[in-house]
């Protein structure tokens, strides 16, 4: 078989129809636009810190560390065990408080939880956390969990099974 043989003509309309289409290409790309810093960094393996509240969130609810759920006790020995492992170099990882669980709720966020679930949470947290986590807090026999999904606190007897998203507080730096 026989290469066709292209005439000066023909190699331009060649490279005209190429460079059109190229031109069509690059106007239809995305364009990235530089969002300034970032609210949560990742600070190792396990960390992520926001920026705005000054809390440290453990990467990984319980459901997705353990791959089991936990009532409210062992919500709190969760915690007391990643604090004797000093997971991410410290050894003051709690429950949060209904205030700081809620500002990991961001209604214009869909990420993925388990189950199918969509979770209104920063997508630099791991695909397949559980929509309830446990919180702080002593009300008799009734716990309160905030839902990831509805973005409310909600209340849970104690024995029922949930999972937990450990925080800290950054440290008060003091200048000297």
């Amino acid at each position: 078989m026989t290469e066709p043989v292209w005439t000066v003509s023909n190699k331009g309309k060649k490279a005209d129809a190429m460079s059109e289409e190229l031109e069509r290409a690059e106007s239809q790309a995305p364009t990235k636009t530089d969002e300034g810093p970032k609210r949560f960094v990742e600070k190792g393996p396990h960390v992520i810190y926001d920026t705005q509240t000054g809390l440290f969130w453990l990467k990984k609810d319980s459901w997705q560390d353990k791959g089991k759920f936990f009532n409210w006790h062992e919500a709190r020995d969760y915690a007391d065990n990643k604090n004797m492992r000093k997971i991410g170099g410290f050894d003051d990882w709690r429950l949060p408080s209904c205030a700081e669980a809620k500002t990991l709720f961001d209604v214009s966020k869909e990420h993925p939880g388990k189950g199918g679930v969509v979770l209104h949470i920063d997508t630099i947290f791991p695909e397949g956390a559980f929509k309830a986590e446990w919180l702080a807090g002593d009300t008799s026999t009734k716990r309160p969990r905030f839902h990831y999904v509805e973005g409310k606190e909600v209340y849970a007897e104690e024995y029922s099974f949930g999972s937990v998203r450990l925080c800290r507080k950054d440290a008060v730096r003091r200048n000297r």
